[in-house]
């Protein structure tokens, strides 16, 4: 099978990264899966969530994402992330590219309460573009801990703020110049500080604590209907949502325009999925008290009657594979000596 930029697909990782898995021991609790970014396991009675992710689709903001995406895997499990290390790849260079990072992670653990605990730093033959991978650990509080794949047919979908965050983020702040000649730069200011927004650790938080929610996820790559898609095939479900029913900024909605590209397909960190069963009334509400936006977009539904997404004017589109992001095309279509 022929691979292409984003995650490997669903058949490659069961063909292969899930047949291989080392040593069967018996404190992990949650392996690898499909749709599942975080491990659980036991160690003595208490409970550590395991997340490891890299940053590769932006150049300005590595270390600020790098902490962000990878305490989003590990808060929507249901754990307060605590511990961060980073392997930093970079090309050669001068000093300061190195610094902006660790500055970066530093001021992102440091607004989580997260302290930085090991890493590797080196410049790497083969690297042009600076690569960070890190890993978070988190603890629950007690034993439960959400997974991607719990979501039940009946279940309402709850969004949190709006879609397309973090990828906003990048193309305002990595495209700028570009953007420049299209869009009011006041805006292209306002957008590339939605980096800010990237953290969902408080409404996972939230979330967890009120016991209604069978799965949550955070939509990175793919954007939103890539995590609903990964979430579906995780949990054997199919879904059904509404355009209309998604909030998008503003400032994304006209960086799309101008770039031609697919909001509900760019990535998407910032915002968190939940499939809810119960009082979803009062947990907006209480979302919304604490300053986070939340809405219904729509329900978990049998496999069988799949994957849709109802369009504004009432086209229905199937999401019948993993969505690959409208970033990669984006950043493919502009050489390097276009983008900031």
């Amino acid at each position: 099978m022929k691979m292409t930029y984003g995650k490997l697909p669903k058949e490659v990782l069961e063909k292969t990264v899930f047949k291989w898995l080392g040593a069967k021991r018996k404190d992990v609790i949650l392996w690898p899966a499909y749709g599942e970014d975080a491990a659980v396991v036991n160690t003595s009675g208490k409970y550590l969530v395991v997340a490891c992710d890299p940053v590769t689709g932006s150049k300005e903001l590595l270390g600020w994402l790098s902490v962000h995406i990878n305490a989003n895997d590990v808060a929507v499990c249901g754990a307060k992330p605590a511990w961060f290390s980073s392997c930093i790849l970079l090309p050669e260079g001068d000093e300061s590219l190195f610094k902006s990072i660790v500055k970066q992670i530093h001021k992102a653990a440091s607004e989580l309460h997260v302290s930085v605990i090991t890493g590797h730093s080196e410049v790497a033959l083969y690297v042009s573009e600076p690569i960070v991978i890190g890993t978070m650990i988190g603890v629950l509080e007690g034993n439960r801990y959400y997974r991607t794949g719990g979501a039940k047919p009946g279940d309402k979908i709850l969004m949190t703020k709006t879609a397309a965050i973090e990828g906003t983020a990048i193309l305002a702040t990595d495209l700028s110049e570009t953007l420049s000649s299209k869009v009011d730069k006041r805006l292209i200011k306002r957008a590339s500080a939605f980096y800010k927004k990237i953290s969902v650790v408080e409404e996972a938080m939230i979330i967890s604590s009120t016991g209604l929610a069978t799965a949550m996820h955070d939509p990175t790559e793919g954007g939103l209907l890539g995590g609903l898609y990964e979430m579906a095939e995780a949990s054997g479900t199919g879904f059904v949502v509404y355009e209309d029913a998604i909030p998008i900024a503003r400032e994304t909605k006209i960086i799309c325009e101008a770039l031609g590209c697919d909001p509900l397909k760019l990535i998407s960190s910032g915002t968190l999925i939940a499939s809810i069963r119960g009082n979803y009334e009062k947990l907006i509400t209480t979302l919304k008290r604490l300053g986070i936006k939340a809405a219904i977009i729509g329900e978990v539904v049998h496999k069988k009657e799949g994957k849709k997404l109802v369009r504004s004017g009432g086209t229905v589109e199937s999401i019948k594979s993993a969505v690959t992001d409208e970033l990669w095309r984006i950043l493919s279509e502009y050489s390097s000596s276009k983008i900031v």
